[in-house]
Formats: C-alpha cells, sequence, structure tokens
C-alpha cells in the first residue's frame, strides 16, 4: 500500500461511509475503489453479447442459494 495526501469532500465521505457501512477513511476510500471496479467488471460482462443479463440479475444468480429443502 501506499500512503498519500488527498482532498475529500467531507460531505460525500460521511454519505459513502454511511452508503457503505464503513467508519473509517481509509475503509470508506477502499471500499468505494473496490464497489466502482466491482460495477465495472459487471458492466463489461454486460456488454459481452448477453442482453438480457443485467446488473441486478448478475447480483441475483451471485447470492448465496440455500439448498436444505433438497433430498440428500
Amino acid at each position: 500500500m501506499k500512503r498519500t495526501t488527498i482532498n475529500l469532500d467531507l460531505d460525500l465521505l460521511d454519505e459513502a461511509a454511511e452508503a457503505l457501512g464503513t467508519s473509517r477513511m481509509t475503509d470508506t476510500v477502499h471500499a468505494a475503489m473496490g464497489e466502482a471496479v466491482r460495477r465495472r467488471k459487471l458492466e463489461a460482462l454486460t456488454e459481452m453479447k448477453l442482453p438480457d443479463l443485467t446488473l441486478e440479475l448478475l447480483e441475483e444468480m451471485r447470492r448465496p442459494r440455500n439448498f436444505d429443502h433438497l433430498p440428500d
């Protein structure tokens, strides 16, 4: 990791922290960068000639499933 100094909009930082569930500035910035990268990767998938595949559908497909109802 690299240590640096940046100028941040503190109101925006507070709003991002609330949305991301973080409490420290560093955690908020890291979570926001991670979310931006995740979103870009999901958008790249939707551009792979899969017109019915939406971000929402991809997120639904990635959610953990419960298979307890299936017989052994």
